[in-house]
């Protein structure tokens, strides 16, 4: 996923996505993950959705695990002129699924 821009805590003010106004796909990974090496595979076969955004919380230190109370990665979360929308959680042990990703890029074809 290396041509997907990478935010950090930085990007954001509480759950706010700045500087990236319209609708956007973010994904909360890090490098040390390997449910989201598994997730991103599964992505670029199932995924639908080309306005996508990584949140990068390799940091464990990173703002954002407790921002979005985040207990489980890869997660992913719709953004609309930086206001979350929807989330999606991935599962403990799994990560995110192949139904989950079909999930969210029927919603977002929806908006």
């Amino acid at each position: 996923m290396k041509d997907i821009v990478r935010l950090t805590d930085k990007n954001f003010v509480n759950q706010e996505l700045q500087e990236y106004p319209g609708k956007f796909l973010v994904f909360f990974s890090a490098d040390w993950c390997p449910y989201c090496v598994s997730f991103f595979n599964n992505w670029e076969e199932y995924g639908k959705i080309g306005n996508t955004l990584i949140a990068d919380v390799t940091d464990v230190d990173s703002k954002l695990w407790d921002d979005f109370d985040l207990n489980v990665i890869p997660s992913m979360a719709i953004f609309i002129d930086g206001k979350l929308e929807k989330r999606w959680n991935g599962l403990l042990g799994r990560g995110l699924t192949i139904n989950q990703i079909e999930d969210v890029s029927l919603f977002f074809s929806k908006l």
